[in-house]
């Protein structure tokens, strides 16, 4: 248990401050921009183009965040009316089924991005760089979803999950 605890700090390290330096290129790429084109008559021709792309990487990993943290949207009235081991099974059940979900998802994903061959004209790459977002997102997304597995059996059960397991603010 301890390994997985490790591994999900060290995997919310990564992704936290990939997210925020891709979300400090895109506010420094937006800004820079209205700055080159108002101030300076000559903008940027691959702003546009450069901060969406970095945008939806921002996306697509805040997912994976916003799973550790549980600040998806959760409709959890029947696992209040459940006695501790169906609502424990009830967890599990449906834990599995967003695993599911969600490597489907990104396995359509990936399949989308190889298949994508048109070039972006402003910065001259591949549209790849753009539909990767979604399958490496929805992958760290499964991830997510399995490592804070063992913490929901834990709360579903009315355990307090182990020490350091508990991170983010939680449903409530």
């Amino acid at each position: 248990m301890r390994l997985i605890l490790r591994f999900s700090s060290w995997l919310d390290t990564v992704i936290s401050a990939l997210t925020v330096a891709l979300l400090l290129t895109v506010t420094g790429i937006v800004i820079l921009a209205v700055v080159l084109r108002y101030v300076f008559n000559a903008p940027l021709t691959y702003s546009y183009d450069l901060a969406t792309v970095l945008f939806a990487w921002v996306v697509f990993l805040g997912l994976a965040l916003a799973e550790r943290d549980r600040a998806h949207l959760a409709v959890d009235v029947l696992d209040q009316a459940l006695g501790p081991r169906m609502r424990t099974a009830l967890v599990v059940l449906r834990q599995l089924a967003l695993i599911a979900l969600t490597l489907t998802v990104a396995w359509i994903g990936w399949r989308l991005t190889m298949r994508a061959g048109m070039i972006m004209p402003s910065m001259r790459i591949s549209i790849r760089w753009l539909y990767a977002s979604l399958p490496i997102g929805c992958a760290a997304l499964a991830l997510a979803q399995l490592l804070i597995l063992p913490r929901l059996i834990a709360e579903a059960q009315g355990r307090a999950p182990e020490a350091g397991a508990g991170e983010g603010q939680g449903r409530g």
